[in-house]
């Protein structure tokens, strides 16, 4: 799946998010997040201030943790099960499960575990990607995400937005970049690499 997602980094059709940069941006109401995924979806977004703030703020209200919990049926994916029953292309039916559950119960992983999936992540993604770990891979698509942002703003002149929409555009751009870093340093270091590949004994 990460493999698919690197290829596809540069089609313009597709928008890669990196889930701990959007978690790591909660606090903030996911301001650093929102008004790219409304632009690559097009959204029309009010242009009066305090409305484009009222609008982000409902739809962080709505993928917030306890609302998501609560309508936890409409996170389940059971539209997939729903179109691989009606079109009989999957192998294998997949049963809708919850995706969003209340804090807490986590298991963590052992260190075999970790120390196996770092092996894989080296032999599979690191030859393909460059990545030698989870982390560099996500630090870099959030870094593309927002430079892609930078990109898009700058371009908007070019299609007759006015000096004050694109004197805003380069101010939100540059906030968003600065915002970026600080999203990217708050990405969780989920294991440094071990320094030596020997299994474990």
């Amino acid at each position: 799946m990460y493999e698919e997602l690197w290829s596809a980094r540069n089609d313009p059709s597709v928008k890669i998010l990196v889930y701990e940069g959007l978690i790591a941006d909660a606090p903030n109401g996911y301001m650093d997040h929102l008004p790219i995924i409304a632009n690559f979806l097009g959204c029309s977004i009010p242009r009066d201030e305090r409305a484009t703030t009222t609008l982000y703020q409902r739809v962080a209200h709505l993928v917030s943790r306890e609302t998501m919990v609560r309508y936890v049926d409409k996170f389940d994916d059971h539209f997939i099960a729903e179109k691989g029953k009606q079109y009989g292309r999957a192998l294998r039916i997949m049963e809708p499960a919850a995706k969003v559950r209340k804090l807490g119960g986590r298991t963590e992983l052992s260190e075999a575990t970790l120390e196996w999936l770092e092996d894989r992540w080296l032999e599979t993604m690191t030859p393909k990607t460059g990545h030698a770990s989870y982390d560099e891979f996500a630090t870099e698509l959030s870094e593309l995400l927002f430079e892609e942002d930078s990109v898009d703003n700058a371009s908007s002149h070019q299609h007759g937005i006015d000096q004050a929409k694109e004197k805003q555009s380069r101010t939100s751009s540059t906030k968003t970049r600065r915002n970026s870093s600080l999203v990217i340093q708050q990405l969780p270091d989920i294991r440094k690499r071990r320094e030596s590949l020997a299994p474990h004994e």
